[in-house]
């Protein structure tokens, strides 16, 4: 193998993730959301594959004691962004989609020009 942890087949998604850490913790939808700070529809929408971006992702997974990025995408290898790249985070959501491909072919371009002089 080259490393990398299979995620369970019932761990797939995020609504799966969140619904079995919710019933760890032994709160209903609505126990949820109170400490999360948002609705028993919010949760509601999340578990069942509605919303794939919920906006209180970060507060739902702090009350579910949780990294954020194993919630959202089931790694449990993630380390919090630093302040720099939760910067880049935020310009990168205001971009329009050309412009975003745009940044991706100068990425693409840089990285491939530093492969080929190593």
């Amino acid at each position: 193998m080259n490393g990398t942890k299979v995620i369970p087949h019932h761990l797939r998604t995020l609504g799966e993730r969140l619904r079995y850490r919710r019933r760890q913790m032994g709160w209903t939808q609505e126990q949820l959301a109170v400490q999360a700070g948002t609705n028993q529809a919010v949760i509601q929408k999340i578990e069942n594959g509605k919303s794939l971006r919920p906006r209180k992702i970060d507060e739902i997974a702090a009350v579910l004691d949780v990294n954020p990025a194993w919630l959202m995408f089931g790694d449990e290898k993630a380390t919090p962004l630093t302040d720099e790249a939760r910067e880049v985070a935020e310009i990168w959501m205001a971009l329009s989609e050309g412009e975003r491909e745009r940044v991706r072919s100068e990425i693409r371009l840089l990285a491939s020009r530093r492969m080929s002089s190593c």
